[in-house]
């Protein structure tokens, strides 16, 4: 054999045995591996088959005291039960106030109308694309028509729908032949700005609603209050599983009750933690409760709409009132022109 021939074939011995060595690694490693998951899901069947006697007498006792066939129940601190109260106070008045305030939510809320006018303008929209869809040459200008927006569309708000209605009227009697309408027509152009306005107005005010007070209250339902809930289900928990203990302890036989005793030990510690813990969160929730603060925010908003509203309407209102009584503007400028030439005589 040549020195050529031996070293290839000494070669791919050697990579014969070192893919034999790599695949025994890798079977000794999934082994490995398979054995350590076994193992888990042995410590956690255990660890189940552990707790769900305790998770069981925990349901039947709860069940039992809500049938008042169980007497002795642990008594929580006077310091934990009064912050119960006050935390669940501030839940029912957060809840109480979204129930209304959330329909600043619904733009359309003064305007019920606003269903039927959607219909309208929808299948108004529909028939104008529908005919010029029937004029399309081509299946660009066909895809073109279908997805180009439609026409602006006013918020369905009463105010908006008060403007609009004034405005179709003005421009109405303007075309009408003759002049005799023109004041009118004036009187309604005018009026539907003022509307316009106060439409503006009132979609601001449901903003600020929103986000400075409903958004706050839901803030702290889901954050604050609910970690709050959670830890005084954790502390409901930890009683059960107490009483429990201390039940089977009175009714255990001798030789279990140096073990038993240790459990009601431990979850007697376990519950004082929990409720010590829930304590602090409670009076975390309480202390940065802001609801004044944020009621503040909710009648600033309701301020000055209703402020510019009424600034509005009553700098319209005399306008108004001219038109109706011709006099009284005659009046006022005879006042005017009189008051204007008496002041040279006063000076004498």
């Amino acid at each position: 054999m040549s020195f050529n021939a031996f070293a290839d074939s000494f070669s791919k011995g050697i990579q014969a045995f070192s893919s034999q060595v790599s695949q025994k690694a890798q079977d000794a490693q999934l082994d490995k591996k398979f054995k350590d998951l076994s193992l888990a899901v042995s410590q956690r069947t255990q660890d189940l088959t552990t707790q769900l006697p305790t998770l069981a007498q925990s349901t039947q006792r709860m069940v039992q005291e809500k049938l008042g066939q169980v007497t002795d129940i642990s008594q929580l601190p006077q310091e934990y039960t009064e912050l119960e109260n006050r935390v669940d106070r501030i839940k029912l008045v957060y809840e109480n106030f979204l129930k209304v305030t959330q329909v600043y939510e619904n733009e359309s809320y003064d305007y019920p109308n606003n269903v039927r006018d959607s219909v309208n303008e929808f299948s108004k929209v529909l028939s104008v694309k529908l005919h010029d869809l029937s004029h399309a040459t081509s299946t660009n200008e066909a895809q073109s028509i279908l997805i180009a927006p439609g026409p602006h569309k006013d918020p369905k708000t009463l105010n908006y729908a008060l403007s609009k209605v004034a405005l179709t009227s003005s421009e109405y009697l303007n075309k009408s032949a003759g002049n005799e309408d023109s004041e009118v027509a004036s009187a309604l152009l005018k009026y539907s700005d003022v509307q316009a306005k106060i439409a503006q107005a009132r979609l601001q005010q449901d903003t600020l609603i929103q986000t400075r007070f409903n958004k706050k209250l839901r803030e702290a339902l889901s954050e604050n209050l609910t970690k709050a809930y959670n830890a005084r289900k954790h502390v409901e928990n930890m009683r059960l599983q107490y009483d429990v203990a201390r039940a089977n302890l009175a009714a255990a036989k001798p030789e279990k009750e140096a073990s038993l005793r240790v459990q009601m030990e431990t979850l007697e510690d376990q519950f004082a933690q929990a409720t010590d813990d829930a304590v602090v969160i409670m009076q975390q929730v309480i202390q940065s409760s802001e609801f004044l603060k944020d009621l503040h925010e909710l009648v600033v908003a309701q301020l000055a709409y209703y402020k510019l509203s009424a600034e509005l309407l009553s700098d319209f209102l005399p306008q108004l009132d001219m038109s109706l009584n011709p006099e009284i503007e005659s009046s006022t400028q005879a006042e005017s022109e009189h008051e204007v030439t008496a002041e040279p005589e006063a000076e004498k």
